[in-house]
C-alpha cells in the first residue's frame, strides 16, 4: 500500500477540556500522523479553546450518529480515524493497525477500549443480566452479535489482532469508501430517541453483514478519559426508552434481514423473548436503584411502543438496515 495517509475526524461539543487537549495531543504525536485533525461540532456550540494549532473546525448538526454520519467532504484521505473527544492514543497505535490492514487486506480496526474479557465474574453477571453480553471460549473472533442483539466475546484472546462483529465506537479506524458505502446516515433515526446507545452497534455490524473485515485491536494502549460531555436525560423516562431502542435495533438489524429463513426468525424472536424474560430479574435492581416504581410498566410499553415503531410509517421511510448489500 502506497498511501499510509489518514484524516483524523473528531466529534465533540467543545467541552471535555483537557480530555480533548490530550487527544489532541495524542495524534500530533503518532509515529504516522494524520494529514488533517477535522474536529466537527454543533451549530451553537462554542469552538473548544484546546488546541494544537493545526485542526480545522467544522460545524455541523448535533447528534451522535449525525456527527458519525456526515459527508465528510473534508476528508480527503484513503482512511479515515474517528476519534471520541476523550480517548488518548499511544505513539504507535495508528502505525500498528495501518500495519495489520496492509498485511491481512482488512477494512477496519477497532481497539479495544473496555477490555470485556477481564472482567471478574459478578461483573460479567451483571453484564449478562442487563444486555446479553456473554462470554465463549477462543473460536478465532473477537465479538459476535447474537440473535437477541446482544453480543458476545472472546473470553481469552490469543492474538491482539482478531475479526469482530462490533465493537466499541470511541475510535475506529476505517477505509474511507468502506465507511461511505455502509451509509450510516441511514441510522440518524437513533438520534431521535433519548437515552441513545447501539451507535457502536449499528456502525460495525453493517460493516460486517456488508461483507467487510473489522479487526479488533487487543492490548493497543488506548485510554478512555470519559469526560462525560452532554446533558444527561431525565432517569425516569430511562426504561422506557431503553425498552423501546432494544426492540427497534433488534428489529432492524437482527430479525429483519431479508436472508435470514423462517426458522432462522423463528430463532430469533425466540432469543429475544428469552433476554426480556431475563432482563426482568435487572429490572427490580434498577427499580430499587433508581426509586422508580414506574420502570416495571415503562419495562413492557417501551417493548411494544417499540414494535409499533417499526410498523409505523415514518419507520418504513428508512432504508432496510441491509439495502445495500
Amino acid at each position: 500500500m502506497n498511501n499510509r495517509t489518514y484524516c483524523a475526524v473528531i466529534r465533540t461539543l467543545g467541552t471535555a477540556g483537557e480530555k480533548y487537549q490530550a487527544l489532541l495531543n495524542s495524534l500530533v504525536a503518532q509515529t504516522l500522523p494524520p494529514k488533517r485533525i477535522l474536529v466537527y461540532i454543533p451549530n451553537g456550540y462554542e469552538a473548544p479553546r484546546e488546541t494544537v494549532g493545526i485542526e480545522q473546525i467544522v460545524r455541523c448538526e448535533k447528534g451522535m450518529v449525525t456527527q458519525r454520519s456526515l459527508p465528510f467532504n473534508e476528508v480527503d484521505t484513503d482512511f479515515i480515524l474517528f476519534c471520541d473527544d476523550d480517548m488518548f492514543l499511544p505513539p504507535e497505535m495508528v502505525e500498528r493497525m495501518l500495519d495489520e490492514i496492509e498485511r491481512t487486506s482488512a477494512n477496519s480496526v477497532v481497539p479495544d477500549i473496555y477490555g470485556g474479557h477481564r472482567l471478574g465474574l459478578m461483573q460479567r453477571m451483571a453484564y449478562y443480566l442487563s444486555n446479553s453480553v456473554s462470554s465463549r471460549t477462543d473460536d478465532g473472533w473477537a465479538l459476535k452479535v447474537k440473535r437477541d442483539a446482544g453480543y458476545s466475546f472472546n473470553q481469552n484472546p490469543r492474538f491482539d489482532f482478531l475479526p469482530t462483529q462490533t465493537g466499541p465506537g470511541g475510535c475506529i479506524f476505517c477505509e474511507t469508501q468502506a465507511f461511505r458505502s455502509i451509509h450510516l446516515e441511514d441510522e440518524r433515526w437513533l438520534d431521535t430517541f433519548k437515552f441513545p446507545s447501539y451507535e457502536d452497534q449499528l456502525f460495525h455490524y453493517k460493516m460486517f453483514l456488508m461483507g467487510y473485515t473489522t479487526l479488533m485491536y487487543y492490548n493497543s494502549g488506548i485510554r478512555h478519559l470519559d469526560a462525560r460531555a452532554g446533558t444527561r436525560p431525565d432517569v425516569s423516562q430511562k426504561m422506557y426508552y431503553k425498552k423501546k431502542l432494544l426492540y427497534v435495533v433488534w428489529y432492524r438489524t437482527i430479525y429483519n434481514i431479508a436472508s435470514k429463513s423462517r426458522s432462522e426468525k423463528v430463532r430469533c424472536a425466540l432469543a429475544f423473548f428469552f433476554r426480556n424474560v431475563i432482563g426482568l430479574v435487572m429490572l427490580l435492581g434498577e427499580t430499587i436503584r433508581c426509586r422508580k416504581p414506574r420502570f416495571l410498566v415503562d419495562y413492557f410499553r417501551g417493548l411494544r411502543d417499540g414494535r409499533r415503531y417499526v410498523h409505523s410509517d415514518e419507520y418504513k421511510k428508512i432504508p432496510a438496515f441491509d439495502a445495500y448489500l
